[in-house]
């Protein structure tokens, strides 16, 4: 669970490579219900989804423990995007069996500047290098600043209610899928042997050095460290 360009993505890939794990993608995404190399996006499909939201999330669950016979699933899960259905997250505390992941981005001029690039490019993720990488964005910092307000907003009020839900759940910053043994900790978490062949296909799609994303670097950095976030300036990683 998390909001765009925190990591769910790359966590998804990362669990969904674990030869004990079925990760799928936004199962309740408002456009389409997307997997792991499928996309449904009929308009019958997500209307029926939408009709019980609760009845499609129970039933995901029971045709991913029987999605391969020759592979030993232990653990079955998707993707949620806050902002995605509502009635799964008014309904959640109803599902205690069902373990919470919940994934935040601190560097926040990082993440809106990833959704900005990712949103113009229509690209989302990739797992090859090539230009798209350095191609940097033209963008006012106001309009940075509007976006990482709502997103802060967002996650301070989601963290709040996370932590009431009766189920196991774990919190984690983005940068804490990178460090080094994570793997073992989220395999810990679930239960699990750690899987050593564990790893996302994916590659970062923007330069770590923050301020080479931008055309106008300048005024970025301006605005940044006159408001007391100079620290989101630095590398993230």
């Amino acid at each position: 669970m998390g909001l765009p360009r925190s990591g769910t993505t790359y966590l998804m890939t990362l669990l969904n490579s674990h030869h004990g794990i079925y990760c799928s993608g936004e199962q309740f995404n408002p456009h389409a219900i997307v997997g792991i190399g499928e996309r449904e996006e009929g308009y019958s499909e997500v209307l029926a989804r939408d009709r019980a939201p609760l009845d499609f999330m129970q039933a995901f669950f029971e045709r991913a423990e029987m999605r391969d016979g020759a592979r030993d699933v232990a653990r079955v899960g998707f993707k949620y995007m806050i902002g995605h259905n509502i009635r799964i997250l008014q309904k959640l505390a109803d599902y205690p069996d069902i373990d919470l992941i919940y994934l935040w981005r601190e560097n926040r001029l990082a993440q809106i500047s990833s959704l900005i690039k990712a949103a113009r490019s229509s690209r989302w993720a990739q797992t090859k290098p090539d230009a798209h990488i350095h191609e940097k964005i033209a963008v006012d910092p106001r309009r940075i600043s509007q976006r990482w307000h709502e997103f802060a907003s967002f996650d301070h009020l989601f963290s709040s209610w996370f932590e009431t839900l009766p189920q196991r759940r774990i919190t984690l910053e983005y940068r804490a899928l990178f460090a080094p043994g994570f793997g073992q900790q989220i395999c810990d978490f679930l239960g699990l042997p750690a899987d050593p062949q564990m790893k996302s296909p994916l590659i970062k799609q923007n330069p770590n050095a923050i301020l080479e994303r931008f055309e106008n670097p300048g005024a970025i950095q301006h605005y940044f460290r006159q408001i007391g976030y100079g620290r989101w300036l630095e590398p993230e990683l």
